[in-house]
């Protein structure tokens, strides 16, 4: 007499198969992120721009012209807050066959305190300390500190 296996032996023999398809398939697949320098982005605003933001002489007439409208408006137009995304890696995924790449997009910041007068007090630009991590606290953290006002 020949046994037979069931059909539970086959169905675990069965998913036993796809499991180690399953993780082979893992093997030959990643990802990988390389790093590069900020570039490319919409609404970035230029390193000499934002030097060009004097205390106790730029108005914020002259903010709103050189860079327009800001992402947000706080304290009643005391604090301008700016903010673009520049790319700062990329992320190559790829599969037994086929690969695929992303661009990684990283917020930058722009904050700009105004005297009563309506003139810059201080400005702060903030880039990714690192690429995963956001730097919008830091700013916040700016704005509550008390700064030297240039009018006495």
């Amino acid at each position: 007499m020949i046994k037979t296996k069931s059909r539970r032996s086959n169905a675990m023999v069965m998913l036993g198969g796809m499991a180690l398809l399953a993780l082979m398939g893992l093997g030959l697949s990643g990802c990988l992120i390389i790093p590069t320098p900020p570039h490319g982005g919409v609404g970035v605003i230029p390193e000499e721009t934002i030097g060009s933001f004097e205390p106790s002489t730029t108005t914020r007439a002259d903010v709103l012209l050189r860079v327009g409208v800001p992402a947000k408006r706080l304290q009643g137009d005391r604090f301008f807050v700016y903010e673009w995304k520049r790319i700062h890696a990329f992320l190559i995924v790829w599969f037994v066959v086929d690969g695929v790449g992303q661009e990684i997009y990283r917020p930058h910041y722009l904050g700009l305190e105004f005297t009563p007068k309506g003139r810059v007090k201080r400005v702060k630009a903030l880039g990714p300390s690192f690429v995963f991590f956001d730097q919008y606290s830091k700013l916040e953290e700016w704005m509550a500190e008390e700064g030297e006002s240039p009018d006495p």
